[in-house]
């Protein structure tokens, strides 16, 4: 006897639930043995997701931590805002955790749901394809570097959900009575701008996605059709960079600005292409092939995708999630972190291959009795081959969240009982570190930039150079500077060496995740930085070179590529007394230059002062006007390395907004900081 509908559909649901539950149990149980009981986490970013998450249960949307303003750091829109509902549900501290564990469960079975609409065999060939339906689980979860990922902790399992739904809402788009088209063609455009909501690089699944929709439109128009559906990913997007520029000063998200390769001022276009081929190349080896079951067994997906791909019921669907898997990964191929984190970047592809392969299977399988053998032969390899990896990335996820228990929230417990024992730190320096405040409830500035502080170009300064940083920090007041690092010393030449005391630190065994195995917590000392504000007596404009926010404000102009290397150096400072004084600044080569605008001054004659350091002699040449006049050469003699030394140039007009150019004639110049004075 046939099963009614609805027992079949409760059976569905029950066999779906057993791989997903399973490959949940076979990952967490593992990593909570590790952790000593402690939700695991196998990257610190999941606790970023926290924070932020936190700050928006708390009424701060887009902060990561309340006071620290807007926040543009996050990878993902959407997903701190589907946390913040379990932070207000008593899910506190990293039993977060817990809750993104039970929603990505809930996620992965939602898309399970998503795939079965999908698979739902229709039309010819129907009864050879039903069993496509009922091993769709199967392919949410055969790959475990995927589901490594998936568990995380992160956004991944919730863009799963989010895809399933988008495909299939671009079927129904396709398969509407023309008086319900144009609804579902907005539902199919607001589902893609929900995906890059959620996930930056599923823009490159988003834009195909909209061709699809308008390739389906009939009669109602091609280009209306485009419009409905790629409109809200164009809003989204334009009112996000809007958002970064009125509150950061930067059009792209902070993680573009720290991350991207093409963000970095010092290598030459062709050193970056290098380094844009090493990551496609990491990518391709081991996401795309070791972990598909190697090179015997990796190209079965991608074929199986390609039969979707050339099927005319699953083509609109196929078609674009095989350029969205590829096209995601050439752009996460720009990301300097693309290659490590056990390839996290790499798990929006993979989704979208496998959910492209589960489509081939079911249109093989709809050719007949014979196809659908062919079909089930070679999905049951593809899904199998990368089974052998099961192993190698449970023990991974476990130790990964091991390191992170044992390393970073072993740091914020004992800043926690620093602050509860001596009412100290205030505020904790870090680096892209979202355990430390999130568990410790410390207050932070993230160095890296991340994290988002108060409008200031953090994340900008950091790949200029940890001197910029430190720029930064001398803005703030003396009471809002941090009073505590938590770095790893690698990281932070410059800073945790010159301004820290070591006063603790936790050292992990079988790193395989932190940056480095010990993570050490510094007392602050900040007086070697300038008072915030302070102004040279007699200076009627100044640019405080490797200062971002000066820099920006003069238009001033470095040597890039290869030049302006950002440097730093605490030297006496006979204009302070003699007292020790930090200032950074960049190295201008010989034969380069470096320019900035004056100021808002009154016309007339000046002397220009121009700070450097110790070191043999140099050659400049000055030029002043607008633009530029003549170039005038000062000869610069040798000076003592343990103080500042002043250059002093006269020139006898200059006005408002006129060109300051200095170019290193003879050797390399080290330019730290300019001053306008009256003569």
């Amino acid at each position: 006897m046939r099963r009614p509908p609805r027992t079949r559909l409760l059976l569905w649901h029950a066999t779906a639930a057993l791989p997903v539950l399973g490959a949940a149990a076979a990952f967490y149980g593992p990593a909570l043995a590790r952790t000593g009981g402690v939700w695991p986490a196998p990257l610190d970013d999941v606790y970023i997701h926290f924070g932020f998450a936190r700050a928006a249960a708390l009424g701060h949307p887009l902060s990561w931590i309340p006071g620290n303003g807007y926040s543009s750091g996050g990878t993902s829109l959407t997903y701190p805002l589907v946390l913040a509902p379990g932070y207000l549900l008593g899910f506190r501290g990293a039993w977060l955790g817990l809750f993104a564990a039970l929603l990505a469960c809930a996620a992965l079975l939602d898309l399970c749901r998503s795939l079965r609409r999908l698979l739902e065999p229709r039309g010819p060939g129907a009864a050879s394809s039903r069993w496509v339906a009922w091993v769709a689980p199967l392919f949410v979860v055969a790959v475990p570097l995927l589901d490594w990922s998936w568990f995380s902790g992160m956004e991944v399992a919730l863009l799963g959900a989010v895809l399933g739904r988008a495909l299939v809402a671009v079927r129904r788009a396709e398969l509407a009575p023309p008086s319900r088209r144009p609804a579902e063609q907005r539902r199919a455009g607001l589902f893609a701008a929900l995906l890059v909501a959620t996930r930056p690089e599923a823009v490159a699944l988003a834009a195909p996605l909209a061709v699809a929709v308008a390739h389906a439109a009939g009669s109602l128009g091609a280009a209306a059709a485009l419009a409905r559906a790629s409109l809200p990913t164009a809003l989204l997007l334009g009112a996000h960079a809007a958002a970064n520029r009125a509150y950061t000063g930067e059009w792209g998200a902070a993680g573009a600005v720290r991350k991207l390769i093409l963000a970095n001022p010092y290598p030459t276009p062709l050193e970056k292409a290098v380094e844009v081929v090493k990551n496609l190349a990491a990518l391709r080896v081991q996401a795309l092939e070791s972990a598909l079951g190697g090179p015997s067994f990796a190209f079965l997906l991608p074929l199986l995708g390609l039969v979707a791909a050339l099927d005319r019921r699953s083509r609109r669907l196929a078609v674009p999630l095989l350029i969205g898997a590829y096209g995601s990964l050439l752009l996460v191929a720009l990301n300097t972190t693309a290659r490590y984190q056990n390839l996290r970047y790499a798990a929006p592809a993979l989704a979208m291959l496998l959910v492209a392969a589960a489509l081939g299977t079911e249109a093989l399988a709809r050719r007949g009795r014979l196809a659908a053998g062919v079909a089930a032969a070679l999905a049951l390899a593809a899904l199998a081959a990368p089974s052998a990896w099961f192993g190698r990335q449970i023990d991974h996820f476990a130790r990964a969240s091991a390191n992170i228990a044992g390393q970073h929230v072993e740091v914020a417990r004992r800043l926690g009982a620093r602050a509860r024992q001596r009412g100290a730190p205030r505020r904790v320096l870090l680096g892209d570190a979202g355990a430390i405040p999130y568990l410790s409830g410390i207050p932070a500035i993230d160095g890296l930039g991340l994290g988002g502080y108060r409008g200031m170009p953090f994340a900008r300064a950091s790949v200029h150079g940890v001197p910029a940083v430190v720029e930064l920090i001398e803005r703030l007041d003396a009471a809002e500077r941090p009073d505590v690092f938590a770095l790893y010393p690698s990281w932070w030449g410059g800073l945790a060496d010159v301004f820290g005391r070591r006063v603790d630190a936790v050292k992990i065994e079988d790193n395989v995740m932190c940056a480095a195995d010990e993570k050490v917590i510094y007392e602050a000392d900040w007086s070697a930085l300038a008072p915030p504000g302070e102004r040279r007596g007699g200076a009627i404009d100044e640019v405080d070179i490797a200062d971002l926010v000066d820099e920006r404000a003069h238009r001033y102009v470095f040597p890039s590529p290869r030049g302006g290397w950002v440097v730093g150096a605490v030297l006496r400072d006979d204009g302070a007394g003699g007292a020790p004084r930090f200032d950074a600044g960049r190295l201008i080569p010989e034969g380069r230059e470096q320019s900035f605008a004056i100021g808002a001054v009154a016309r007339g004659p000046a002397v220009l002062a121009l700070r450097t350091d110790g070191g043999g002699p140099v050659a400049i040449g000055v030029a002043v006007g607008r633009p530029a006049g003549d170039e005038a050469r000062v000869e610069v003699p040798e000076r003592p390395a343990d103080r500042w030394s002043e250059i002093r140039v006269p020139l006898r007009d200059v006005a408002p907004g006129d060109l300051v150019r200095i170019r290193a004639l003879q050797g390399t110049f080290r330019s730290f900081h300019v001053w306008l004075l009256r003569p």
